[in-house]
């Protein structure tokens, strides 16, 4: 019995050791599998095993991710299905040779135009030109909706819009653009006169520059959207730090400003009248 301990041991002693061997000749690396060495490609490396030479594989059209919603859902991008059926009918080339609207417009290219999608180049009130943008907010507005979208309202936008939506933010104070009112009337008797006034107040920038001069509380909700979505002008993307349903919330909560200015006292429930009212009337 005791020879046979004697031999175990030894065995033993002789596996450990052959092992430590292993692991010194091979840097350490002696067990490990080697799936965890296996080849890989860095981002954006190239490879001759796919024809287009790219390692990193695209998207195939149509995937998302959980939680991500598809393009041509208008929650996701503001814009009707039927302009995401006029987007599908042609095909976007790789390196189009007009990449904005402005230039398509220039050589008159109804092909280019239809091409590019989401740009403000029909009249929204025009019954006869297809609709952009959609004119409803894609999911019903709550009050507690409303009471969120002021939350990142004030968070996100009143900076540089200001807190009545009249372009009179922080920001602006500080000698940044002047953002565009969301009122087609002065909202404060202080309020800066416009260096050009045949500019008119809160009248759309985007549809101006199409030769749609809309004031701001008439542009469909769908386009206000894209603002947010995307950015304009000196207004950087808020895609990023907001999530399209709090996009949502907050063009809902902008909707109420401009309301909360423009709208005939006589229409007001006899509740919010009476209050009105008591506050001495419309200002």
């Amino acid at each position: 019995m005791t020879a046979f301990r004697q031999m175990t041991s030894r065995t033993t002693f002789v596996i450990w050791a052959l092992c430590a061997a292993g692991l010194s000749l091979t840097g350490g690396t002696g067990c490990r599998q080697k799936m965890a060495d296996q080849p890989y490609y860095r981002p954006l490396e190239e490879s001759d095993f796919f024809p287009d030479g790219r390692a990193s594989r695209p998207l195939e059209r149509g995937t998302v991710h959980r939680a991500q919603r598809l393009e041509s859902d208008p929650i996701a991008t503001g814009l009707t299905a039927e302009e995401w059926g006029r987007a599908y009918e042609y095909e976007i080339p790789a390196k189009p040779d007009a990449p904005v609207m402005v230039e398509a417009l220039k050589v008159n290219d109804p092909e280019k135009i239809r091409r590019a999608i989401g740009a403000p180049r029909y009249d929204p009130k025009d019954p006869t030109k297809p609709k952009v943008y959609v004119d409803d907010f894609p999911f019903a507005i709550t009050h507690a909706d409303l009471k969120r979208g002021q939350e990142r309202y004030t968070i996100y936008c009143a900076v540089c819009h200001g807190p009545l939506g009249n372009g009179e933010g922080k920001i602006w104070e500080r000698g940044y653009l002047t953002p565009t009112s969301f009122h087609t009337r002065k909202v404060t008797p202080n309020q800066v006169d416009l260096k050009n006034p045949a500019e008119g107040l809160g009248i759309s920038r985007g549809y101006k520059l199409w030769g749609h001069p809309i004031p701001m509380d008439q542009v469909p909700v769908g386009y206000i959207f894209e603002v947010v979505t995307k950015g304009y002008g000196g207004m950087p993307s808020y895609s990023a730090q907001i999530p399209a349903p709090d996009r949502w919330k907050i063009i809902a909560y902008i909707r109420v400003l401009q309301m909360s200015q423009n709208t005939d006292p006589a229409k007001l429930p006899p509740d919010v009248k009476k209050l009105l009212d008591a506050a001495g009337g419309p200002k």
